[in-house]
């Protein structure tokens, strides 16, 4: 009488329910690390809005609110590349200078007898092809992408300071219509926020390029392992970034009119801000549009809210300081509240992957 041994068939049933819980309360437990910080963003943004509004009868005008949706689509834009990096382990700290290059690039073009097409092909290419060759640099030499871009900050800067000679280069009126034009009383800028945002999303949540930008996040050694292209998933995200750089930069030029060596400053430090406010991790493998949409809005009403109230720029910058901190020490204590749930839910793994095994006979 033969005894029959148990296959690997046999005893995979058993492993699939044993990683089919576990994983379905990591799920569980993402969505409810996401809640928890999108709910009090929600109330932060509703507490602060009720108080301007009460404190000041311009901030429900048509008029402000309009304002108040141009002035977040610029960081927008820049947001949503920084949470793609973000979600991939990266970091860009020159993409403010870029912005500011590629509005400085665009009105010497304008201004040198280019047309407006031309000139928004420029700006939009422009620091798509720099986002490119800084991926290259980071995965071909294996330098931190904070020294890297760091670096290029600085020659960014001294690029924007040498096209002006320190000097604002006017566009008169062209490209204006980026700046002025609505559409079902939205500005047109805004709505360019919406889309980057959708197509964001969808490159997170229904590509394998998103995917495979949250297991290099999550951990990058593993995935190179399973056979995941690393090197490739950090150049498109650096690229995609740089794409919306330009597009930030187009809006800059459109809404000052002039292209400005000084017209980006800040912006890398706010949209980092405003991702990781919105749920993005420093330590990559983490982030979301929603959570994107919400830090930005939240920072653009604090700005619109302290502005109204004649409240000094200083202590703006002082909120989105305090902000900073705050969120990243949330963060902190989220990612060891997880993790310690994930070993947990490992131990679960094993025991009913135990139970469930087949008995030798």
């Amino acid at each position: 009488m033969s005894v029959t041994t148990p296959t690997s068939t046999e005893a995979s049933p058993a492993r699939a329910v044993g990683r089919s819980r576990p994983a379905g309360l990591r799920e569980r437990l993402r969505y409810s690390d996401r809640l928890r910080t999108w709910i009090p963003l929600l109330v932060a943004i509703i507490g602060l809005s009720a108080y301007a509004s009460a404190n000041s009868d311009l901030y429900l005008t048509s008029a402000n609110l309009e304002v108040l949706m141009d002035s977040v689509a610029v960081l927008g834009l820049i947001t949503v590349g920084m949470t793609l990096l973000l979600a991939a382990g990266q970091l860009d700290l020159s993409v403010g200078a870029g912005a500011t290059l590629a509005s400085v690039i665009g009105a010497k073009l304008i201004t040198g007898g280019a047309s407006d097409p031309v000139a928004i092909l420029v700006m939009l290419a422009l620091p798509a092809a720099i986002g490119v060759c800084v991926g290259i640099v980071v995965t071909t030499t294996g330098v931190q992408p904070f020294i890297v871009t760091l670096g290029l900050l600085s020659v960014l800067q001294s690029l924007s300071l040498i096209q002006t000679g320190q000097r604002p280069i006017s566009v008169g009126q062209r490209l204006v219509a980026l700046d002025t034009t609505t559409f079902l009383g939205i500005p047109v800028s805004f709505w360019m926020f919406i889309g980057a945002l959708l197509a964001g999303g969808a490159i997170l949540h229904l590509t394998r390029l998103g995917r495979n930008a949250f297991a290099v996040g999550s951990n990058e050694e593993a995935a190179y392992l399973s056979g995941i292209p690393v090197a490739r998933v950090k150049i498109a995200m650096f690229g995609i970034s740089g794409l919306l750089v330009g597009a930030a930069g187009m809006l800059l030029l459109a809404r000052l009119g002039a292209g400005d060596a000084a017209a980006g400053t800040g912006l890398e430090l706010d949209a980092i801000a405003a991702a990781v406010i919105g749920g993005a991790s420093l330590l990559g493998g983490r982030g979301s549009m929603i959570g994107t949409f919400l830090g930005v809005l939240l920072l653009g009403v604090i700005a619109n809210s302290l502005t109204l109230l004649d409240v000094s720029s200083f202590y703006q910058r002082l909120v989105l300081g305090a902000l900073l901190i705050l969120a990243v020490v949330a963060t902190a204590v989220a990612e060891k509240r997880r993790g310690s749930a994930e070993s947990t839910a490992d131990a679960l793994r094993r025991l009913v992957g135990a139970r469930r095994a087949p008995r030798p006979r």
